[in-house]
């Protein structure tokens, strides 16, 4: 069967499931299942895929009916302009997170670039708490040695993530190997087995509330990556209450929240930190917690 008459069959049965992604997923199947470029797929309608490619197709289609993600069908997310590695064992990263790295980037030029405001101080340390594939720090660290460590080679910075899976840690260790990105992993429930004081920790916990979503997608995602009690605020209260002890003075904190809660944990860590601000993501909505010791 030659590809315009499978793909648009595929089409077909994918948006007839339900899928609204449908004309862009059957490009990244495509892609996954033959091995090719999508520029080669459309410039070779005459290609005809082999029976066991379309038996593999017909299987992963099977599972995409059924709502599976396409990160975990294909075993790849990108994030930040890279293309990261996941399974049921991690988070898919989102597009919204991608302006806490933005974020991060911002303070870090700053500080790099004015170094001597902060007394000499030369080397800086950063924490990801719940990393899970690691896209966060692993997407700073490449930022960092791509174009920051050129503007002040006098100014280092030491990366750290944490996670509570051991799972999710494994995950994101092979992408830090993939990237080439040194930074230091460690298996931890919030701050129980983690020494010492930060610069800056960001992090992106659970926050939805349980039962705050219809999305069909999530069910095959880690639950404890995703959901919360308390309205999704009460891992976040407890990292707020907990965060204060391993920053230096005028450290900072950057928090992933739902902009449904944004406003009730502003007021919560207002009452912890001396100054504590929303920050709204590409599409207007409250999204990040910015917190200053």
């Amino acid at each position: 069967m030659d590809l315009p008459i499978l793909y648009k069959k595929i089409f077909t049965d994918l948006e007839d499931a339900g899928i609204k992604s449908a004309e862009i997923d059957v490009l990244v199947l495509f892609e996954y299942v033959i091995k090719k470029s999508r520029e080669y797929i459309l410039a070779h309608p005459e290609y005809e895929l082999s029976n066991k490619e379309i038996l593999k197709l017909k299987k992963l289609i099977a599972r995409r009916k059924k709502f599976e993600p396409l990160a975990y069908l294909v075993g790849k997310k990108e994030f930040f302009g890279v293309s990261f590695f996941v399974d049921k064992n991690v988070l898919i990263p989102r597009p919204e997170t991608e302006i806490l790295v933005e974020e991060t980037l911002k303070i870090l030029e700053a500080r790099i670039m004015n170094y001597e405001l902060w007394k000499g101080k030369k080397t800086l340390k950063i924490l990801d708490i719940g990393t899970g594939s690691g896209c966060i720090i692993i997407s700073l660290a490449k930022a960092y040695s791509k174009k920051f460590s050129i503007l002040n080679s006098k100014f280092s910075i030491h990366f750290s993530a944490s996670d509570i899976s051991e799972k999710a840690l494994k995950i994101a260790k092979k992408n830090a190997k993939k990237h080439n990105a040194n930074v230091k992993f460690i298996k931890s429930d919030l701050f129980k087995n983690i020494k010492g004081k930060f610069d800056l920790i960001i992090a992106n916990l659970p926050y939805v509330p349980i039962n705050g979503s219809d999305d069909r997608e999530i069910k095959y995602e880690p639950q404890k990556a995703i959901f919360a009690a308390d309205n999704g605020s009460a891992i976040i209260k407890r990292f707020l209450n907990q965060a204060k002890d391993h920053l230096y003075t005028r450290g900072l904190t950057l928090l992933e929240v739902d902009p449904r809660n944004a406003h009730e944990l502003n007021k919560y860590a207002s009452k912890l930190y001396k100054s504590v601000e929303i920050k709204k993501d590409f599409s207007g909505k409250y999204r990040i917690l910015r917190i200053l010791t």
